[in-house]
Order: C-alpha cells, then structure tokens, then sequence
C-alpha cells in the first residue's frame, strides 16, 4: 500500500494517510489544516484495526443527575405555584 505524508499546518504534526485519502483530511493530533510533504513508507507491520476498552466512573454524573432532577421538579413546582397565582 502507498502512503503520502502531511505536516499541520498549527501543531507541525506529521501525518500518514494512504495515498487513497480523498482531500478534506485534517491533522489527527489537533485537527488543522495538514499540507502535502510526499510520498511515504511504512516500516514493519501496519495496523489495520483497534480495540479500546474503557472504564469510566460515574459517580459524580450520577450525583448531577439527581441534583438536576431534584432542581426540575422544583422548577415545575413553583411554575404550577405561579400559575395558580395567576389564576386568582
């Protein structure tokens, strides 16, 4: 397989995509615009797939999430209170 290598423009970030990319790629580091630097070879085996598994902890999502369902309810409490005013 052929590969062309980019410079970013922003980060200087070297970048290799297959000589097939269609045009519109940004930097894969920070997302800039990349310019042509030529023709590129890759060394060793390629990687041609990748799976991440990842862990995240919730507990302070999880703490938000009530806080705002807590504070939702309050809103709608007092939005039924001011109607009921208004109503009078």
């Amino acid at each position: 397989m052929e590969y062309k290598a980019f410079r970013c423009l922003d980060c200087k970030v070297i970048n290799v995509f297959p000589a097939s990319v269609n045009d519109g790629r940004r930097c894969l580091d920070c997302g800039g615009f990349i310019t042509p630097l030529g023709n590129a070879k890759a060394h060793g085996k390629t990687i041609s797939g990748m799976t991440i598994d990842v862990e995240v902890n919730t507990k302070q999502l999880d703490k938000a999430l009530k806080k705002a369902e807590k504070l939702a309810k309050v809103v709608a409490d007092l939005n039924m209170e001011i109607n009921f005013i208004g109503g009078e």
